[in-house]
């Protein structure tokens, strides 16, 4: 168990160490001949414990817990290293945090603060594909209105174009060909009817 800054965490880690050759004779008077392994389960495992405890309040739960994890090992290792070298001649090659366990209360928090940051990087995805859209939407809205402007523009002048073709002589000539294909028709009285000559 480790105080972090917004509670408690029960941590599991494991360490990678080993006793600095050139202090070995040196421990072995100092505490009347145990070999390491009795000096690291009577004294050394809870001054880790003391000295894990020392840095775990620096980070926030949530850091522990998920995001700086490998940044918290590392700070722990060389706090380590800075107590238990000159204390006990151990050098710590890591110390890595393996798993992190919360209480329920704890974990229900981190796991609706993990929610809304989902939530809300949903959000601003979401958002961000709307405003994607509504470009598109514009652009293609922008481009098929100049093409139906272009194709108006084009009508006109064709229009336009055949408005200043059309002359008297024009009109005569298509006269003379429609009566030459579909005869001539004359229409006489009020009683109206009408022959082909």
């Amino acid at each position: 168990d480790a105080p972090a800054d917004g509670g408690m965490v029960k941590l599991n880690i494991t360490m990678n160490y080993n006793f600095l050759p050139d202090r070995v004779t040196g421990l072995y008077e100092k505490f009347n001949g145990m070999d390491g392994d009795a000096i690291v389960e009577s004294m050394v495992q809870n001054s880790i414990i003391a000295y894990i405890k020392e840095v775990t309040p620096q980070f926030s739960v949530m850091d522990i817990y998920s995001t700086k994890r490998s940044e918290v090992s590392k700070a722990i290792t060389k706090y380590l290293n800075e107590k238990l070298d000159p204390e006990y001649g151990i050098n710590v090659a890591s110390a890595l945090i393996i798993d992190v366990q919360l209480d329920d209360a704890l974990k229900e928090k981190v796991q609706a603060k993990e929610q809304a940051k989902q939530d809300a990087e949903k959000a601003e995805l979401d958002k961000q594909t709307a405003i994607a859209q509504a470009e598109t939407d514009k652009v293609k809205a922008e481009s098929a209105a100049a093409v139906e402007i272009e194709k108006a523009r084009g009508e006109a002048e064709a229009n336009r174009l055949k408005s200043e073709s059309i002359t008297p002589e024009l009109i005569q000539m298509m006269e003379m060909e429609a009566r030459k294909e579909h005869g001539w028709v004359t229409v006489q009285g009020a009683d109206t009817v009408v022959k082909e000559e």
